[in-house]
């Protein structure tokens, strides 16, 4: 090898190592899906399953749309049955490898344009196996008398304590950011939410089982079966390695 060779080969490996250096030193989105694409394409890779994704169920719309040209339309009939006690009309999101102390930052907008007719499980966090399946946080809505409230809790849908609850305007954009410290010790676990731009949660959980890969499926879940049609929005989904990249700006 001449000496140009060998000169022109370091300067090539030091630019690819710039090049490296700065990618990692920045804040990177893990997955993105704005719908921007006007089809599903970009939940295709995610790893987890869309249940009971049919066109009936689950389209791309351009109206209403929070960002871009496109958003995705998903609706729960009482015939969209995924066993005995669930109901299911959802995409399959990405996947999460983590551990004690590790972190995960999301963010996604969502739209109701009528109110709900029944509680609607929106977005939760399952561990698979091993050792088990592991729905370990949940995101619903849910009527109340004339009123429609968004609500977050832990354990299997929420049912080991409901952490936080606020009103949900009917016909807006609502945009709900997340970081999750993993950690099956309620005193280093923890979770802060973001609402529409407003940090509204931050507090100290037990967020995990003993499963090291976590999934999320945004949709429609309903346990037990209801007879009610309910349609609900989304728009840019986000994961990302920092909390920059999920809050808008000005939060």
């Amino acid at each position: 090898m001449t000496f140009i060779q060998t000169h022109a080969k370091r300067i090539a490996v030091s630019l690819l190592l710039i090049s490296l250096f700065a990618h990692y030193s920045r804040a990177d989105e893990l997955f993105r899906a704005d719908f921007e694409t006007g089809d599903l394409s970009q939940w295709k890779q995610t790893g987890t399953n869309s249940v009971n994704a049919s066109e009936r169920n689950v389209q791309v719309v351009t109206d209403p749309v929070q960002q871009g040209k496109f958003a995705v339309k998903i609706t729960i009939h009482p015939d969209d049955v995924f066993n005995q006690r669930q109901l299911r009309a959802q995409l399959g999101g990405p996947k999460v490898h983590v551990q004690e102390g590790s972190d995960t930052f999301m963010s996604f907008a969502l739209c109701m344009q009528q109110p709900p007719l029944d509680r609607d499980n929106f977005f939760y966090w399952e561990g698979q196996p091993p050792p088990r399946w592991n729905n370990v946080m949940t995101w619903w809505v849910e009527p109340k008398g004339d009123k429609t409230f968004i609500s977050y809790g832990t354990g299997n849908l929420g049912r080991d304590g409901v952490h936080w609850q606020a009103e949900f305007e009917i016909g807006k954009w609502h945009q709900l950011a997340m970081h999750i410290r993993w950690s099956e010790d309620p005193t280093k676990g923890s979770v802060s939410l973001w609402f529409d731009g407003k940090k509204v949660l931050e507090k100290n959980l037990k967020t995990k089982g003993a499963e090291s890969v976590y999934f999320c499926q945004p949709g429609i879940h309903r346990s037990p079966h209801r007879e009610s049609i309910d349609t609900i929005f989304f728009d840019n989904f986000i994961l990302a390695d920092k909390l920059s990249e999920v809050l808008p700006e000005g939060s």
